[in-house]
């Protein structure tokens, strides 16, 4: 009896599954026929150009035919709207990771999956989700910011794309439970305890995952520096646009060492020599590691420091007050943030050498950090009024997380202090101040902003916006808090249960992440019940239609 019903249940599970593909491939062949003819008509051999030259200079509504054309804004929603899928389904394995710790002993999940849960949140949240949506808001946003005359990399930019979802694929169904840093031995254990029998397949995935992301940055340099308008020069390209300079510009300088870690690493799954005990290399990956491991944390936050100004210029009717000191900021955070990596290490004996110089140059981004929250709010101060949207509210909660993050954690360039505080939640919640107020907040900032082009026409319930920013924000203040508080008294992370002396804050960080899933679904109601009404107001939205370029003798401070 039990095995027919399991054959049934799969002859269903494959039917079902059948008959979606069958809908699907009906939908793309039916729509590429159309595209086909359309540009047949327009006098176009192939539907690529067709795109490109019909979507150059225009507003892009999200339809179906963005995975047909490849012009930039097409690509622009492809990475967004996958790097938003993704945040969900790695949203759903943290929710259910901290609802498993409820209690101090692991009732809910066991440890295996548990570790599966843990690794699969984090590197999905950062390749996919954070590397994503900088990626999308940039194809899209650059080329109207700069007014770009020609757009001729979209078979590029769509390779980019493509083997950086397969990447993501290869990630979710590997089941590692390494963590998000891969390290060896515990990489190279093909075992449930270890790190899973596909742990290979994950390597692979995050080498594709680097290799489309510098497609996509090496295209978005070639669009800036060579298919800019004239009318904008260097000295007046929105902040925005500088923080994706800086931007990739770090991914293609700190990623390539790890790709060529990744690939000695995927060498020793069958052939050990590279990262064992007997060569006394294991700590050579960390180090490669964090080379590239502490820039991602910049990477996925400065196009959204750029975003913030764009932002609050937009909801306060005034210019950047000081445009110099913020692509200065920005710039010198680039140059900073390949020269910290080591305080990763402290505990690893690297020597007092460089724990020194690390601790030093930790502490020194703080400058550029400073500045660029002066300067945010300095704009906001000089500004005659304020419009508190809920784009904007999401930017004001992402400051204030930025500043309680940003003092979390350069506490940990103190060596003394790291070394209590490493391997706690203190440093979880420290990451989570930053990635959830301003990557997270900034995401949901330019989608509720791009919201009426995306629908063409359509405006979104903004009392249910208000109230997903309002869970967004109490959520992730207490989930945070509670993990920086018990970190600082020693809750360990990364681990399936805990002493009870912790189970309050754990309590309190997993009542915060419900509170955070919630605000999500409220999100996605509001958008597909938006949706499906008539379009009732005009495309335009304020990050496209009210572009001026910047002076660097503009601004209250200049």
């Amino acid at each position: 009896m039990g095995q027919l019903v399991t054959l049934l249940s799969a002859v269903i599970s494959l039917s079902v599954v059948g008959v979606l593909l069958f809908y699907l491939y009906y939908y793309v062949n039916t729509k590429k026929i159309a595209l086909e003819e359309e540009a047949t008509r327009a006098g176009y051999e192939d539907i690529g150009t067709y795109g490109r030259d019909k979507n150059l200079g225009k507003l892009r509504a999200l339809d179906g035919s963005i995975f047909f054309f490849d012009d930039s804004k097409s690509i622009g929603l492809r990475f967004l709207i996958t790097s938003l899928l993704f945040m969900f389904i790695a949203g759903a394995f943290g929710v259910i990771m901290r609802v498993s710790l409820v209690y101090y002993n692991p009732i809910i999940t066991p440890p295996i999956i548990y570790n599966i849960l843990t690794t699969e949140h984090a590197t999905l949240m950062i390749y996919m989700f954070a590397l994503g949506s900088a990626t999308g808001l940039s194809f899209y946003l650059v080329p109207t910011m700069l007014k770009i005359k020609r757009d001729n990399m979209g078979p590029w930019s769509s390779a980019a794309y493509w083997i950086w979802l397969l990447g993501g694929v290869f990630i979710l169904i590997s089941r590692t439970s390494t963590r998000w840093y891969f390290y060896p031995p515990l990489a190279l254990q093909l075992a449930p305890y270890g790190a899973g029998p596909d742990n290979w397949l994950a390597v692979i995935g995050l080498e594709l995952i680097f290799v489309g992301i510098s497609i996509a940055s090496a295209v978005l340099l070639k669009i800036i520096f060579l298919d800019r308008s004239e009318s904008v020069p260097l000295s007046r390209m929105p902040v925005f646009v500088w923080g994706v300079v800086f931007t990739v510009i770090m991914i293609l300088s700190s990623a390539p060492p790890l790709m060529v870690g990744l690939g000695m690493l995927f060498y020793d799954f069958f052939n050990p020599i590279f990262f064992t005990a007997s060569t006394h290399s294991v700590l050579l990956f960390a180090v490669l590691f964090w080379f590239w491991g502490h820039p991602i944390v910049y990477i996925a936050v400065i196009p959204f420091f750029g975003l913030f100004y764009e932002v609050i210029s937009r909801f306060t009717d005034a210019k950047v007050y000081s445009y110099t000191s913020a692509v200065f900021a920005l710039g010198l955070l680039m140059v900073l943030s390949e020269l910290v990596w080591g305080h990763h290490l402290f505990n690893s004996g690297l020597g007092i050498t460089w724990d020194l110089f690390f601790s030093t140059t930790s502490f020194l981004v703080v400058i550029p950090s400073a500045l660029t929250v002066f300067n945010w709010i300095a704009t906001l101060w000089t500004a005659n009024r304020i419009r508190l949207t809920t784009p904007m509210l999401f930017v004001i909660n992402g400051i204030m997380d930025f500043v309680i993050g940003g003092i979390t954690g350069v506490m940990q360039s103190n060596v003394g202090v790291n070394e209590i505080v490493h391997g706690t939640y203190w440093v979880t919640g420290h990451f989570h101040f930053i990635f959830i107020g301003v990557t997270m907040g900034g995401t949901f900032a330019a989608f509720y902003i791009l919201f009426p082009t995306l629908s063409a026409g359509r405006v979104y319930d903004e009392r249910l916006a208000r109230w997903h920013f309002y869970l967004t924000a109490i959520g992730s203040f207490l989930m945070s808090i509670s993990w920086t508080i018990g970190g600082f008294l020693g809750m360990p992370r990364y681990v399936a249960g805990y002493f009870p002396f912790f189970m309050p804050f754990q309590d309190g960080a997993v009542t915060g992440g419900v509170i955070i899933g919630i605000g999500q679904l409220i999100f996605l109601y509001n958008i597909a019940k938006s949706w499906v009404k008539q379009p009732t107001t005009d495309i335009s939205n304020a990050l496209e239609s009210r572009i001026e370029l910047p002076s660097p003798e503009a601004g209250g401070g200049e």
